[in-house]
Formats: structure tokens, sequence, C-alpha cells
């Protein structure tokens, strides 16, 4: 039986639409799993794309669609977005994105030295609160390990709608020598998401960065 779209469902404490629900219940068709090497888990080894939090996983699904000779991995823990995704990959009919149901740094971390052509992060949590700015994902641990993965040449495009943290963001990728770059407007194939929209109603700023790694 079919239910509509705006009923919720609760699983483990997380609000999901029941096509969410289904979504996430699918997802072992698309998972990455811990024992896989990210690049053998494709049929085909291609260019890789990356990205950390997908939210509702529309831009991946964007990218991936008009981009098939690329393969796709989107990294995140929110299981909503992870069935908004799954549900995409479905209709779409893609078969060029795995799905990483996890956290960023130590999914980087499994990946080949110089396996990733791409990185995207956008709109990471800023955690504004003092006390909790060690839970930051964009820090110089998490760009050490980035430089590592991310081949030469490679792209890394990050997007955040919290000035104190977008400081941070340029600083911290300033700072270390692997890359270069500096902030750009909103590249046309990144889709404004709800998380930005919402930022933008409440008068924030939005910051976008492109940076290359250069050694």
């Amino acid at each position: 039986m079919e239910y509509p779209q705006r009923r919720v469902y609760v699983r483990r404490g997380t609000r999901m639409t029941e096509s969410q629900a289904r979504g996430y219940r699918n997802l072992d068709g698309f998972r990455l799993e811990d024992s896989e090497s990210p690049q053998c888990s494709f049929d085909d080894i291609r260019p890789l794309i990356v990205e950390i939090g997908f939210g509702m996983g529309q831009a991946l699904a964007n990218f991936a669609e008009s981009r098939p000779e690329w393969n796709c991995i989107g990294v995140d823990v929110y299981r909503p977005g992870i069935g908004s995704l799954v549900r995409e990959c479905e209709t779409r009919k893609l078969s060029n994105i795995k799905i990483v149901e996890g956290e960023g740094l130590t999914t980087i971390e499994r990946f080949p030295l110089g396996a990733i052509d791409m990185l995207w992060v956008f709109f990471p949590d800023p955690w504004p609160k003092r006390r909790h700015f060690k839970r930051r994902l964009i820090n110089a641990p998490f760009l050490e390990a980035v430089a590592t993965k991310l081949r030469v040449d490679g792209k890394i495009y990050v997007a955040t709608d919290w000035e104190p943290y977008a400081e941070v963001i340029e600083h911290a990728l300033d700072s270390d020598g692997h890359f270069e770059g500096c902030r750009t407007g909103r590249p046309a194939w990144r889709p404004k998401t709800k998380f930005e929209d919402r930022g933008i109603a409440l008068g924030h700023e939005v910051f976008d960065f492109e940076y290359t790694r250069v050694n």
C-alpha cells in the first residue's frame, strides 16, 4: 500500500517521509561496504568524485546523471538524506553512485593515495559554539588526509553560510601547503539546497571556495 508523501516515519529517532524510508530500506543496493575498496566497488575505474555530507543528495545525483563517465561516492550519516539519494538513484536509474553511511574523515582515510579527482563539502555543520569547535570537519588534520587522497590537480569545493566558519575554512586551506585557490561564486552546477535557502532567509551570506591540490 502506498502512503501519501507527506506522512512521516520514525526510524531510530530519525524522522523520514515514507519515500525516504523506502529508499533507506534499499540502501544495500548502493552501499559501499567497509570491506570494499572504493575504487574496486564500481565495474569500471573512472574519475572519482566524493561528496561528504550530501544532504538530500540532489547535487550528487544531478552530477552522476549528467556525467555518467564519472564514479560518484556520497558520504553521510543523515538517514533521511541517504533514503532520498537512494530514491534518486532508483528513479533516475543511476549505476555510478555508491553511498557510505559513515563519518567523513574516517571514510577519506580508506581511499588509496591519489584516488579522488574531486571532493565536495557543502554546508558542513558549523558547530557554532566554541566548546564544539573540535567537532568541525574542516581543519588541519582533515586537509592533511585529503591532500594524500586527492590527486595532484584534483579539486576541492567547499560551501558554508556561517561566516566565522568560512574564515576558519579559508585560513585552513590557505595555510596548508598542498592547496591553492580562493573564494568563488556558486558554481553553476551546484544547486541550492534547503539548508542554503534557510541560511539566506536568515540573512546569512554564502561562501563558496574552490581549491586545487598542487603538490
